[in-house]
């Protein structure tokens, strides 16, 4: 056999390796997003329920990507319209406790389901980056409203926050609460978590999926978006957050000389940022407990100090 046959075996080895790899790549990407951006219905019975509520909640429907998605109008104040994101594995009922808070202080709430979550349409949550769109079409229900007048502050948790951040040019101020700065690396780091280093060889075909689920602009980050806008912004991470790491969070990657980007680093993990020190106290006493048996209230009860900070940040921008 020549020369000339043996490097032509060598390169159909290599082009045939590397078009298997990159098949099963797509393959494995493709059922990672199948199944772990499955549609969330699950309720527990710690969360607390629109009955629940103190203020008023006036129920809306608008359409996101072609997918209809429910929402709430919660209070009817005149300070403004705080929007609330909700994070991957949660609903907007994950924050009715600070909704509550905030209507009763003056403002109006508008709080929403993202696609493929409980009340809302769709047969999948699509991706991380889609709360970003779900976002987009919410204010742009909003500017629609009754309430399109009105000064616009974002409130975001996790994959909510990560929302917030990238539509900060839409608003007057944001609040972000546990968010990650880039969709890509939040998603290698998720995987990891089951398939080890492998998950970051996928990391050119987890963007090309995500583009392709989420749109042009669906791998873009929050610091680059935070860099080029002028609009007040509140990072808030967790001291002991085990979901969003230091390396993985926005307030990590954004500018400190940023004169619009404040950060501040609070007790309560990825989920209790806004919870008084007793209802952490009592999550802990009852997380073996039948969820039946909860007091939700207790369960769901919110720290005025760090509502109070959130609306002084608002009200000062």
């Amino acid at each position: 056999m020549n020369r000339r046959s043996l490097l032509g075996i060598l390169l159909a080895t290599v082009l045939s390796t590397v078009f298997l790899f990159c098949a099963c790549s797509f393959l494995a990407v493709g059922l990672f997003y199948h199944f772990f951006y499955l549609r969330y219905d699950t309720y527990c019975p710690t969360d607390l329920t629109v009955a629940d509520l103190h203020e008023t909640a006036v129920p809306v429907t608008f359409s996101s990507d072609g997918t209809d998605l429910s929402g709430l109008f919660i209070g009817d104040g005149t300070n403004g319209v705080i929007v609330m994101v909700h994070g991957m594995r949660s609903g907007m009922d994950a924050h009715f406790a600070e909704a509550d808070y905030f209507a009763a202080h003056g403002y109006t709430v508008f709080a929403f389901d993202g696609r493929g979550t409980r009340t809302s349409g769709g047969s999948s949550r699509d991706s991380i980056s889609a709360a970003r769109d779900d976002l987009d079409a919410a204010l742009d229900y909003l500017e629609s409203s009754a309430y399109g007048s009105l000064p616009v502050y974002l409130y975001g948790h996790s994959s909510g926050g990560y929302a917030a951040a990238t539509e900060l040019e839409r608003a007057d101020a944001a609040v972000v609460l546990s968010a990650f700065d880039d969709p890509i690396e939040v998603m290698c780091s998720f995987a990891g978590r089951y398939a080890g280093f492998f998950a970051y060889s996928q990391k050119p075909f987890l963007a090309l999926w995500n583009r392709f689920h989420a749109g042009s602009d669906a791998n873009e980050r929050a610091d680059e978006v935070i860099d080029r806008t002028d609009v007040p912004i509140l990072i808030v991470s967790g001291s002991d957050d085990s979901v969003i790491p230091p390396d993985l969070s926005v307030a990590t990657a954004v500018s400190e000389s940023d004169p619009n980007v404040s950060c501040l680093e609070w007790r309560g993990g990825h989920s209790g940022l806004w919870l008084c020190d007793d209802a952490l106290a009592y999550r802990e006493t009852v997380k073996d407990a039948d969820p039946k048996t909860v007091d939700r209230l207790r369960y769901n009860a919110v720290d005025p100090v760090f509502l109070d900070m959130v609306l002084a940040f608002f009200a000062a921008s």
